[in-house]
């Protein structure tokens, strides 16, 4: 993972979470599949993350009632976490716009 994804961990955690609640692996999982495996969050940067952006208030967290396999603690967002989001999303606009003025503008996706 390159410094520049590290920056955005936090943006792209809220982003998928706001679609549904999920769980780690799941979340894990579903950031792998959109980035073609370019951000694969292994357990050392995952939980961390999770548990600091829980500790925001943005997020929370509850242990799921799956009747086999392991528990799953479940993450949802917070109306403060969507706010947050929305802010991280504007920002990402801006430093797209003014870095587009010397790399040039990225076309598609």
């Amino acid at each position: 993972m390159n410094e520049m994804m590290k920056g955005y961990i936090d943006a792209i955690l809220l982003s998928v979470i706001a679609e549904r609640e999920s769980y780690g692996y799941e979340i894990a999982r579903v950031v792998d599949e959109r980035t073609g495996g370019a951000l694969r969050l292994k357990e050392g940067t995952l939980y961390p993350a999770l548990r600091r952006l829980e500790a925001s208030g943005w997020l929370e967290s509850g242990w799921g009632r799956e009747g086999d396999g392991p528990r799953r603690r479940y993450y949802r967002i917070t109306p403060r976490g969507r706010a947050a989001l929305a802010r991280m999303r504007e920002r990402w606009r801006e430093n797209t716009r003014v870095i587009g003025r010397f790399l040039g503008e990225v076309q598609g996706g």
